[in-house]
């Protein structure tokens, strides 16, 4: 559905893109739209047609007069819904953030707006001594069995102690663990490998008795090398790996074929720097996701790696393996990121190279 701002807001929203730090040139304008549809199914049509010559004011109208009018570019989503959100996260916080989320309230939209890395100014029209208690920014409420599913699924998340260092791992079957290629990149590898379940504090700060599984004699292995820039189809970072006596009744990380969007959340069970087992709630948002990579700010350290990564209903969207001053993929820039490799992308790879493991991980 096409979205008809008023021409008050229209003038406004140009204008806000017009200003924009990368809105100054031809090819920063380029760079800033294909960062703004990256991952989107429909990018080659979004682009396809926009004339990016002239002004920053007038290709700026140019710009959100098309996507206003395109739609949507996946059900659910308006392709305005997502410039805008991009140029919220780019503001982070002010008056012309503060307008650009009003808009999700003022009009019709189905695209959410992004969540909120500052704390926006007032909205409603109660005087200040007349306000008592209100969500402030972004609505960080969140329901008590959230803790109890994450503790849950935390046990199935292992300390990995291996030949050549510390990594992180995590169980997607009853038997089948799930790493890093670069944590385990053979079977001889894993079979020299210590697999600690429990390695964690308790609620008083002790450390709880730990159990040690190893790899399973002739056991199954599958992996897909690392890649020397971001992850490709040829070059996932994964290895699945049977892991022989490990505890029962774990609840399993098993993958899915699921959605991840820029400015969501995520949240990341690990063992970082071979330490205790920690979760990361918070400055965790996703700054960057196409068909085989998400990026975030989720805290990790080395020894992550292999670490699940998990959205807000507890699917795991990717294998967390790298960080630093990583490529964004689309822009070819760099920024201070950590990245995983989409699950979608790990899952097609298995179904394809061994259906039989993939059957296992489904069923």
């Amino acid at each position: 559905m096409a979205i008809a701002l008023s021409s008050e807001d229209f003038d406004r929203v140009a204008d806000i893109l017009g200003r924009h730090g990368d809105w100054q040139s031809v090819r920063t304008r380029i760079d800033l739209l294909r960062d703004v549809v990256a991952g989107s199914p429909r990018q080659a049509d979004l682009l396809g047609q926009l004339d990016l010559d002239g002004s920053p004011h007038g290709t700026a109208v140019r710009v959100v007069w098309h996507f206003a009018n395109f739609g949507q570019d996946e059900p659910g989503r308006e392709s305005l819904g997502v410039l805008v959100n991009k140029l919220i996260a780019h503001l982070g916080g002010g008056e012309d953030a503060d307008f650009l989320r009003g808009l999700f309230a003022r009009y019709p939209f189905t695209t959410k707006p992004a969540a909120s890395r500052g704390i926006p100014g007032w909205q409603g029209t109660e005087t200040g001594d007349r306000v008592v208690e209100k969500i402030i920014g972004e609505n960080t409420l969140r329901d008590v069995y959230v803790l109890e599913m994450l503790l849950d699924l935390s046990r199935s998340v292992v300390r990995i102690q291996g030949p050549s260092g510390l990594g992180t791992g995590f169980m997607i079957t009853a038997d089948l663990l799930m790493t890093n290629h670069h944590v385990i990149g053979s079977f001889e590898e894993a079979c020299g490998c210590a697999f600690h379940f429990n390695f964690q504090l308790d609620r008083s700060g002790k450390a709880l008795p730990v159990h040690t599984a190893r790899v399973a004699k002739d056991g199954l292995f599958l992996t897909s090398p690392l890649s020397s820039s971001n992850a490709s189809m040829d070059a996932l970072d994964y290895t699945i790996v049977q892991v022989d006596d490990a505890p029962r009744g774990l609840t399993p990380l098993v993958p899915k074929i699921s959605s991840i969007r820029r400015d969501s959340r995520v949240t990341i069970i690990q063992h970082p720097g071979g330490d205790y087992k920690k979760i990361s709630l918070q400055n965790n948002f996703v700054e960057y996701v196409d068909e085989i990579v998400v990026q975030y700010t989720t805290s990790t350290e080395p020894g992550s790696s292999g670490s699940p990564v998990l959205a807000d209903d507890f699917t795991v969207v990717a294998i967390h393996h790298a960080g630093g001053n990583l490529f964004e993929p689309a822009t070819k820039r760099r920024y201070m990121r950590n990245e995983g490799v989409r699950m979608s992308a790990i899952l097609e790879d298995i179904r394809t190279r061994a259906p039989e493991v993939y059957n296992r991980i489904q069923g």
